[in-house]
């Protein structure tokens, strides 16, 4: 007999499919070790996606790696009564989330520079919209904190992994967002081996949050195939290993600052 199905929105291609590899790398984990837990069907995440996947049926809906995604998709979601588990991203209730506040993330870049004890904060930052708006973000926040633009103190890298060594020139500490749990980080630790480099990091890894969410889904739909909708997201939350509130985020789950080798050196998801 067919388990219940649930559909999985991750990247398949572009900038963001070190997300996509990480989610789908414990999916079939939980496929050799709960084979009659559910039917995971894949979807790569477009533009359209939350509509196609709301009328087919599912028990529920786990990935989403942009934030603004998540949050236009979950009105479709919670209109067909849909559970959302969402480990990278926030897009607040009812869906359940693993990831840390993406708001803060801006205030504690300049924390970090004001830690360092330099007096400038100079930004240097992807194209991709979401890149570009973390760096305004900074360098508004950076003002506020009577940071300096440009350089002469700090510099904030803000990009993906495998692309940092095109960003970080110059001399002087930088700080950047990492992800141990994406296999892009070994690249990002070799090319920042001869620098003083600063990693603002969640508290939980990429493959910590993916296992968050996906373990006690099947857990759930292991022991009970016909939940559905709210019962099944309570089933997932009481099942989960990290303690969420009842807007659906990690209770005091945040970034911290590490000098990048005192990161987890895991390359892959756990």
């Amino acid at each position: 007999m067919a388990g219940p199905r649930v559909a999985v929105v991750a990247p398949l291609t572009g900038p963001r499919t070190d997300w996509g590899a990480a989610l789908l790398g414990h999916l079939e984990r939980v496929r050799a070790a709960r084979p009659d837990a559910a039917e995971w069907h894949v979807y790569d995440e477009a533009p359209d996606v939350a509509r196609t996947v709301a009328a087919a049926g599912y028990a529920a809906v786990v990935g989403h790696t942009d934030a603004e995604g998540a949050r236009r998709a979950l009105p479709v979601y919670q209109a067909a009564g849909l559970p959302c588990l969402l480990p990278f991203v926030r897009a607040g209730a009812p869906a359940l989330s693993w990831a840390p506040d993406g708001d803060a993330l801006a205030r504690r870049i300049v924390e970090g520079a004001l830690a360092l004890g330099v007096n400038a904060l100079a930004v240097a930052q992807d194209e991709e919209p979401g890149w570009a708006a973390l760096g305004l973000a900074v360098g508004e926040e950076a003002g506020r904190a009577g940071l300096a633009p440009g350089p002469g103190g700090a510099l904030a890298v803000l990009a993906p992994q495998d692309r940092f060594a095109r960003f970080a020139q110059g001399a002087g500490p930088v700080l950047t967002p990492t992800d141990c749990g994406l296999t892009s980080f070994a690249r990002l630790r070799q090319a920042a081996s001869d620098r003083e480099v600063w990693a603002v990091h969640p508290q939980m890894c990429a493959g910590r949050r993916v296992r968050a969410a996906v373990t006690p889904l099947a857990q759930a739909l292991s022991e009970a195939p016909a939940l559905r909708g709210t019962a099944l997201t309570d089933a997932v939350r009481v099942r989960s290993g990290t303690l969420l509130t009842a807007e659906g985020a990690p209770l005091g789950d945040g970034w911290l600052i590490s000098r990048l080798p005192w990161v987890c050196t895991a390359g892959t998801p756990v």
